[in-house]
């Protein structure tokens, strides 16, 4: 389903993207990645930040493109699923594994300690720096504007 199929459908908004606005979920993505290699914080700590910025990395071509997710239920699974329409399907299964992140995430956060293991934390931190790389490249050719600086 494409994104205007979306729009249509009421899940998502047209958007005017800024520069300031994409630099600004890059400043947050680099802060989460640095955040989840810090020495001694738990697995599921690490799973967190390492989450949270592969979100925003969902978000950014979703914005670039000219569209956000209103606010509400199922925000985080419609940023995800947006990925392979976005960066194309080179992203359907990496989204899919980050949709089940997504809910291993919610029970790590509101139902139990230690719901993640040190591997599915350092499995979803190289993924969200894979994706970092990737969206930098799909930047530069689709939207070259919003690209940040010194990258």
């Amino acid at each position: 389903m494409s994104l205007e199929q979306w729009l249509q459908n009421g899940w998502l908004q047209k958007h005017n993207p800024t520069l300031p606005e994409i630099h600004k979920l890059f400043q947050i993505v680099d802060r989460d990645l640095s955040d989840a290699e810090v020495e001694g914080l738990s697995a599921d700590g690490k799973f967190e930040h390492a989450y949270d910025a592969a979100l925003q990395l969902c978000m950014i071509p979703l914005t670039a493109c000219g569209y956000k997710v209103p606010k509400g239920s199922g925000k985080h699974k419609r940023v995800i699923e947006s990925l392979s329409s976005t960066l194309g399907h080179k992203w359907i299964d990496p989204s899919e594994y980050l949709e089940r992140c997504s809910r291993l995430r919610g029970q790590a956060i509101y139902d139990r300690i230690n719901a993640v293991s040190k591997n599915d934390a350092n499995d979803l931190l190289l993924t969200a720096k894979q994706l970092r790389t990737d969206v930098i490249e799909w930047l530069k050719v689709n939207y070259s504007a919003f690209v940040p600086l010194g990258i």
